[in-house]
């Protein structure tokens, strides 16, 4: 009775006005979809990604705590070396996966994040790296012919964390990440569209 109740006041509730996107995915309402106050967003790290990428995937998440968690954790690693099966899915757990095969319709794509949400807050975060069609770098050495995973993983924890692509300059989120390039610290777009919703 009482959740009918609670249900009923809330389709019977005034639509909440429309939000400033601050480059982040609205859902139809025209509200940020965002994780809220639901931090840190807990990763695992599928059995598939390789050790000697955990490094890079510290040092992305790193900047984030640095930068925007101000003592507090935006995003923490529980488990490496999850297992389970490749196929991401609504299962409550943010993986991050490191695939061997990609779909032939996008050979350009260098990973995919998807965000599952309610309302306008996330529940989970599936990131999927491109181990296909690409070659990665991590660390200090650089390649012109390889992608940087620090940048790349950087780029892929915006979107875990709800911000859309962009194309201002200096962004972690402009849409092409070019083999060679270093973009490993959250730009000032970056930091006032996360100030903007966290």
């Amino acid at each position: 009775m009482i959740i009918a109740l609670a249900a009923l006041l809330q389709a019977c509730s005034r639509p909440l006005p429309p939000q400033e996107s601050c480059n982040f995915v609205q859902n139809p309402e025209l509200q940020r979809v965002s994780w809220k106050k639901n931090l840190p967003l807990k990763l695992y790290l599928h059995s598939s990604v390789p050790s000697e990428a955990y490094a890079a995937i510290d040092r992305a998440i790193k900047e984030y705590n640095d930068k925007l968690g101000g003592g507090e954790e935006i995003f923490r690693v529980v488990s490496r070396s999850q297992g389970g099966d490749m196929n991401p899915q609504r299962d409550g757990y943010s993986m991050i996966y490191w695939f061997k095969t990609w779909d032939a319709a996008k050979p350009t794509e260098q990973a995919r994040t998807t965000i599952y949400w309610q309302g306008a807050e996330i529940f989970e975060a599936d990131m999927r790296i491109n181990a296909y069609n690409f070659r990665y770098y991590y660390g200090d050495d650089s390649s012109f012919s390889d992608v940087d995973l620090d940048s790349l993983v950087l780029h892929e924890l915006g979107h875990a964390l709800g911000l859309a692509h962009n194309q201002a300059s200096g962004s972690v989120m402009n849409v092409t990440l070019d083999q060679g390039q270093d973009r490993r610290k959250l730009g000032t777009i970056d930091m006032s569209s996360l100030k903007c919703e966290y």
